[in-house]
């Protein structure tokens, strides 16, 4: 079973095959949103109430701590940790933009991609620009 935490505070944020993350609209709207924990599958669950437009970004934040998940390197993404099956530790970072499909598990060895706009960022390292 993968683990899904909060860089912060460690919090585990995945709940029946789901990462349970809350978040701010730009309009000030905020709710809970479910997101499946399988890379790449981009299915999401939140209250009817609170639909997201097409590239609408939103400001996402531990449910436990309350604490920006925010990407410093690049504001528009998210970052959270993922402990796997095995115990490897990765990184995982994914787009705050709705409808942009692009999430990245990042681990000392290697760098996976999912989401057809994964390409968008070709240079392998972008995540390790300050």
């Amino acid at each position: 079973m993968n683990h899904y935490k909060c860089t912060y505070c460690s919090a585990h944020l995945n709940v029946n095959g789901y990462i349970v993350l809350s978040f701010k609209k730009k309009h000030g709207k905020n709710g809970v949103i479910l997101m499946s924990e399988e890379l790449g599958n981009y299915t999401v669950y939140l209250n009817p109430d609170l639909k997201f437009e097409e590239g609408e970004k939103s400001e996402f934040y531990c449910p436990c701590c309350s604490k920006s998940l925010q990407f410093k390197e690049d504001q528009n993404k998210v970052r959270i940790f993922k402990t796997d099956e095995k115990g490897e530790e990765h990184t995982v970072i994914f787009s705050a933009i709705f409808g942009e499909k692009s999430t990245y598990q990042l681990s000392e060895e290697r760098q996976l991609s999912f989401g057809e706009h994964a390409m968008k960022y070709l240079d392998p390292t972008w995540y390790l620009k300050e």
